[in-house]
């Protein structure tokens, strides 16, 4: 799982950019998470040219909305040299400026690579019969109020009009909105 670095917007003015830590120290890929504590902002990150020549942005420039967390993640291959560099951050056309400062190591802290864990490798729930009954109960009220709806236009239709193939008709409707009830309750 790659390091993580959080670095505070808009907290004590405007504009603030405020990184959790001035310094990381990794071996791996990175991700800077800005959390907005005040109105929206763009951030803009710049690596240095030692940090460039063995690191990727996702972005170079973020966008947070008022209240939101946004990541971006500066990818270091495996096979990377050892590098000392810095992120640099600006905000309000660079009125204010910070520095995170990185250097990345060429040993792994674990000793192992990197493992990718998301809700695909957990276990799938059973679904109970609760939850079977409920999809039942949705369908089934909308089912019984079409019915009723059928129901008062047939005799609506019976009572104005005398004609036998009106009652048929109606009959057919009523006849086959009942083998779909049935249908949908087995």
């Amino acid at each position: 799982m790659p390091d993580r670095l959080s670095v505070h917007l808009n907290r004590d003015h405007p504009r603030d950019l405020d990184p959790a830590a001035a310094s990381l120290e990794t071996d791996r890929s990175f991700v800077l998470v800005f959390e907005n504590h005040g109105g929206p902002i763009h951030v803009h990150l710049r690596l240095d040219d030692a940090l460039a020549a063995v690191a990727d942005m996702a972005a170079t420039q973020v966008y947070v909305d008022e209240g939101e967390t946004r990541g971006v993640e500066i990818s270091i291959p495996p096979d990377h040299p050892p590098t000392k560099g810095y992120v640099e951050l600006s905000t309000g056309y660079g009125a204010e400026q910070a520095r995170v400062n990185v250097t990345v190591t060429d040993e792994r802290k674990d000793g192992g690579p990197d493992v990718a864990v998301d809700e695909s490798l957990s276990e799938k729930a059973e679904p109970t019969g609760d939850e079977d009954s409920v999809a039942l109960a949705d369908v089934a009220v909308p089912t019984i109020a079409a019915a009723g709806v059928v129901v008062v236009v047939a005799a609506l239709t019976v009572s104005i009009s005398d004609s036998v193939a009106m009652l048929v008709g109606a009959l057919a409707v009523l006849g086959g909105l009942g083998v779909a009830a049935y249908l949908l309750s087995t």
